[in-house]
């Protein structure tokens, strides 16, 4: 049993900030995630400092790295506190409505994403909230961290210890042109199809540039004319003009129909791009949450 006269001696909150300032090693953004002042979270992080006997973390570079101390702190900290974290929870899952945020290309919402997502709505309360973007690792991370977002998934992976991380999906690319099209034959060669005028995607994610590189080993030269940094919209753009280009193959099947689209037949075999998912990993002491990870995947 513990001793509660000891523990009440001793400020637990300075446990929570120094576990905030691990996980970003930053003070500036731990008092962020805290929404205290900087000043707030370095007299904090002085008096366990004083109390431990250990400077905790010290300088590296621009940032601060923690001390051996500090490690082993959290590491004993880290299943402490999502304990704690998961008895409240247990207390605070009353009847309320609870509002879950994912981060998700809509062109991704088919149905291996959304009875999962209807199971949320109906069987355990949830009011769901789909902001239809793809963010980048540090952007994910930081929506994670602040708790502004459940769910997330991204082109690029996270290594922060705090959010679970998997692959989800390999999106697959195929090269459309609308019906019709004047040039494009059911089996055009790789000139014809150079010949024509292309659309790309925008993206600055390292891991989008690598995917760029190898389509354009592919595509060597192709005359790209219009990009933007939504796949509705070149898909539009394809289906009211003579443009052709690559799109992620679930957004053609789901509106390559509508905007009078067909796939360009070619043995060219394009390369296909990972998309990762990622979540808070003490988000899992809800069962709701634990189960809806369970069943959501794509074939």
């Amino acid at each position: 049993m513990a001793n509660l006269y000891d523990l009440k001696k001793f400020d637990l909150n300075l446990l929570v900030i120094f576990e905030c300032i691990y996980q970003h090693l930053s003070i500036s953004k731990a008092a962020e995630t805290l929404y205290i002042t900087p000043s707030a979270v370095s007299q904090s992080l002085q008096r366990l400092r004083g109390q431990l006997n250990d400077p905790l973390f010290i300088r590296s570079g621009k940032g601060i790295t923690p001390t051996t101390v500090g490690v082993n702190l959290h590491h004993h900290l880290e299943q402490n506190l999502n304990q704690l974290e998961q008895t409240i929870n247990i207390m605070h899952s009353s009847g309320l409505k609870k509002n879950f945020v994912i981060y998700c290309p809509h062109f991704m919402s088919t149905k291996a994403t959304l009875d999962p997502i209807k199971l949320l709505m109906e069987n355990h309360n949830y009011s769901i909230e789909l902001h239809d973007i793809f963010l980048s690792s540090d952007s994910a991370e930081d929506l994670l961290a602040y708790r502004r977002a459940d769910l997330i998934f991204s082109f690029s992976s996270s290594n922060n210890h705090s959010v679970a991380c998997s692959l989800y999906h390999k999106l697959p690319f195929v090269l459309v042109c609308r019906e019709g099209h004047p040039r494009l034959s059911e089996n055009p060669t790789r000139e014809e199809i150079l010949n024509e005028n292309f659309t790309a995607y925008l993206n600055d994610e390292n891991s989008f540039k690598d995917y760029q590189e190898k389509a354009e080993n592919l595509l060597t030269e192709r005359n790209i004319v219009y990009r933007s940094d939504s796949f509705i919209s070149l898909l539009s753009v394809i289906g009211s003009s003579d443009l052709i280009g690559l799109v992620p193959a679930p957004a053609f099947e789901q509106y390559g129909p509508a905007l009078n689209l067909r796939k360009v037949e070619t043995d060219i075999q394009f390369p296909s791009i990972d998309i990762y998912m990622m979540y808070n990993r003490s988000a899992l002491n809800s069962s709701a949450f634990a189960s809806f990870i369970e069943e959501i995947s794509l074939p």
